[in-house]
């Protein structure tokens, strides 16, 4: 039956034509699957990867520990505590809405802050930031644990361990150890290799060193599993600590120094000082005293504004650094400098001989009646002295000829007291290793018509001549000046860092004596103002305590500086004047030189000179004892 046999046959044909194209669609769906599964594996697999890992694996900075600062004798003066920073990393936080908001309100339960807070802080940079935020600074203990007891809650966020410094020298070298503290802006551009929850010297030797103190941070990363939970560490790289600093002060002898400042200080009514002692052949800083002073604990944490206010408002100004960046007239511990400078210019010889009647007179030469009277301490005068003398017993009126010349005296004059000036440092920075200094001001003719519009005058050399007019040097100046004349003519960069040492206690490097300046005195001149400075402690102004209670010969000079040209006015204590006192010992071979300022005291000898003494006294008994 042909008719049934076309049908069959159409039938055949036609579900032959469904599986055809059943099998393309089976395959078009397979190809489709297939390119899906290339495109996930093949060209997204990598950023898919790298999302899953961020999930599961947890990378914490190893900190570096810092450093440590050591006194000359190993005494132990900063270093490192445990301190905990709380910190997110926008990136590694859960990417749902529902799920980022649960971290946020563990969090706010934990630190007791709202969630808008902490959402607004953290996500300050965006949701995508790799850089990690510091949430809370210095966690306290008791919160810390609450942390870690919810960690598996806290996608993104860790507890990191970030070492804080303690200043264990009670505040003695809080100005020139400095402080560190967590970096700035500022210091993210200066130094692009740090993190923002780094901390990193703000000021002082903290600062100066930062490079050998900060050591290089490791990294861990470690296999978390859904809770958080760690499994193991899949990699890591050690930190390396920072090195030490060894300095050449003797804590020793700083103690002593502040306890003596404060002393006199108070006796006198004061309440301000400084001093500084040095090792006039190597420029080496044995001690640095200010008083008052500070604690430096209160900025490594991040000192609270009511602290910082009470600091900054604080009249005697603890925070200032009186030793180098304060400018003082220093009075008649100048006199040796003018001495030098006479001898060397041949103004002078240790012949020469001036009748001091306790004053000089000068009349304007423009109008006669007009005469200006310039008087010694002494009002009847110290009668015929030579320089020894003169020094000795700190003649102003000796030093009124020499420095700008009277009659038919031919003295320095400014130019060349000038001159001297600058050779000796002054009106310039010292240079000193932990910095925070200035460099003072030395007035000139020029600087005078410029600011005031007066001529220079006789007068104004007369008072240059014995450390007053508006002459302004810091204690540190002073003693690399006088350290000049201790170790035969060297101007010697000072500094406070003797070697810089790593965790074994090796030497890496070692701060070497550099020499500024030298050639301009010669050795004859330099031994007869040592003469003069050697009977100021025997027969003159510095006579006798210091003879009797320390074991080496000292020398020496007293200085009194007035702080108003009207004198004191037995009223404010700020009109009294500065008490002064250098020196160096032993006379004939020095080792030290010591420079002690008690501002608004009185007489150099009442109120310096006993610092100095029993300075020395320590240091000539006690400090050279073993340690």
């Amino acid at each position: 039956m042909p008719g049934s046999g076309e049908a069959s046959e159409s039938r055949q044909t036609m579900q032959s034509g469904y599986i055809r194209w059943f099998i393309g669609a089976v395959a078009l769906v397979g190809l489709i699957l297939i390119g899906q599964l290339a495109q996930l594996q093949l060209i997204q697999g990598a950023r898919y990867q790298a999302l899953a890992d961020g999930n599961r694996v947890r990378q914490t900075v190893l900190r570096a520990p810092r450093g440590a600062i050591y006194d000359r004798h190993g005494e132990l003066l900063a270093r490192n505590v445990a301190n905990f920073d709380l910190v997110a990393v926008p990136a590694r936080m859960p990417k749902k809405p529902q799920d980022r908001q649960q971290v946020y309100d563990e969090l706010s339960r934990i630190m007791q802050r709202s969630t808008d807070d902490l959402q607004k802080q953290i996500e300050k940079d965006g949701r995508q930031s790799p850089a990690p935020v510091l949430i809370q600074p210095n966690v306290e203990r008791d919160v810390a644990l609450a942390i870690e007891e919810r960690m598996s809650k806290l996608q993104g966020v860790n507890l990191e361990t970030n070492p804080v410094r303690e200043y264990v020298d009670q505040g003695y070298l809080a100005h020139f150890l400095g402080y560190t503290g967590r970096v700035s802006g500022d210091d993210l551009k200066a130094h692009p290799d740090y993190q923002q929850t780094d901390y990193i010297g703000k000021v002082g030797l903290e600062r100066a060193y930062e490079s050998d103190l900060r050591g290089r941070d490791g990294a861990e990363q470690t296999e978390v599993d859904a809770t958080g939970k760690p499994i193991k560490v899949l990699a890591s790289k050690d930190s390396a600590p920072g090195n030490s600093l060894r300095l050449s002060i003797d804590f020793g002898l700083e103690k002593i120094m502040a306890e003596s400042l404060t002393k006199y200080m108070t006796a006198a009514g004061s309440t301000r000082a400084a001093g500084v002692a040095l090792n006039p052949q190597t420029g080496e800083i044995l001690a640095v005293v200010n008083v008052p002073t500070y604690d430096t604990n209160l900025f490594a944490k991040g000192i609270k504004q009511e602290a910082y206010t009470s600091l900054v408002n604080n009249p005697d100004r603890p925070l200032f650094n009186k030793v180098t960046a304060g400018g003082y007239p220093i009075g008649s511990t100048i006199k040796p400098l003018v001495s030098l400078a006479a001898l060397q210019e041949g103004v002078i010889n240790n012949s020469t001989t001036i009748n001091d009647t306790g004053k000089i007179e000068v009349v304007n030469i423009y109008d006669p009646s007009i005469v200006y009277t310039f008087k010694g301490w002494k009002p009847e005068g110290l009668g015929l002295v030579n320089v020894y003398r003169a020094i000795a017993m700190s003649s102003d009126v000796f030093f009124y000829y020499v420095g700008g010349g009277y009659q038919d005296f031919r003295g320095l004059g400014i130019s060349r007291l000038l001159k001297y000036y600058n050779l000796f440092g002054f009106g310039q920075k010292t240079g000193i290793d932990s910095g925070d200094e200035a460099a003072g001001y030395v007035p000139t003719p020029e600087k005078r018509k410029q600011q005031t519009g007066e001529d220079w005058g006789t007068g104004n050399t007369y008072n240059m001549s014995i450390g007053q007019d508006d002459m302004r040097v810091s204690p540190l100046q002073l003693a690399v000046a006088i350290a000049a004349i201790a170790n035969n003519g060297k101007v010697t960069r000072p500094h406070m860092v003797s070697a810089v040492i790593d965790t074994q206690g090796k030497v890496v490097r070692e701060i070497k004596p550099e020499v500024v300046r030298e050639g301009f005195l010669s050795q004859a001149n330099i031994e007869i103002v040592k003469q003069g400075m050697r009977q100021t402690m025997l027969e003159g102004t510095g006579c006798c305590s210091t003879n009797r209670e320390v074991p080496v010969p000292v020398s020496g000079k007293t200085g009194t500086a007035e702080t108003s040209s009207e004198g004191y006015d037995g009223k404010n204590p700020r009109t009294r004047p500065h008490a002064w006192f250098e020196a160096f010992a032993p006379s004939d071979n020095p080792e030290i030189v010591v420079v002690a300022l008690v501002e608004n005291s009185g007489e150099g000898a009442e109120y310096a000179l006993p610092v100095v003494r029993d300075t020395l006294k320590w240091y000539f008994t006690v400090g050279k004892q073993p340690r």
